[in-house]
């Protein structure tokens, strides 16, 4: 695997190392299943969403450093998961948003804020305990220390999404 790249009109040869073809491999393969995984999704999904996942697949990808057989094990999983987190994140939204309605209307019954509160809470127990499971569900096909990179790297990627959803530092790359 050679690249060539031109420099002062001149032709430059580079030799790439094992651990870069393994980057470049395991980033062709989790576009090729995250493309696939998206195309059986509505059309109507914003644009912004498929770039923002797109994005962080490579930056995971990046990140973990995964082998190309790891990825080929990880991606998969990984989106199993992040979809039943989806739901789960819905059914705690639409708890709160229930709750809250109940809370402005003023003709709401102690009873029946009290049934509703224990809905939520129950939603959020439920969204808790899928997160402490879903480690055990990594740790079975990845190493302990890259199980703990997928954790740093999806923080690091909210963190660096919010600051420059925020304006401040807008394409500067995170301190370290």
């Amino acid at each position: 695997p050679y690249i060539y790249r031109c420099r002062n009109r001149g032709i430059i040869l580079k030799k790439l190392n094992m651990k870069h073809m393994k980057l470049f491999t395991a980033a062709i393969a989790a576009f090729m299943i995250f493309t696939a995984t998206s195309s059986a999704q509505p059309k109507e999904k914003n644009n912004w969403h498929q770039k923002m996942q797109s994005e962080m697949i490579a930056f995971i990808t990046a990140e973990l450093e995964l082998t190309p057989e790891e990825a080929q094990v990880f991606w998969p999983v990984y989106n199993q998961i992040a979809k039943t987190k989806s739901e789960s994140h819905k059914t705690v939204a639409a708890a709160y948003k229930v709750l809250k309605e109940a809370l402005d209307n003023e003709n709401a019954s102690d009873e029946q804020v009290n049934r509703l509160l224990d809905e939520y809470l129950a939603a959020k127990k439920a969204n808790n305990d899928f997160d402490k499971g879903e480690v055990e569900k990594y740790r079975k096909i990845l190493p302990a220390k890259k199980v703990a990179k997928l954790y740093t790297a999806q923080e690091k990627f909210r963190r660096n999404h919010i600051r420059n959803f925020k304006g401040k530092n807008y394409g500067k790359p995170e301190k370290k």
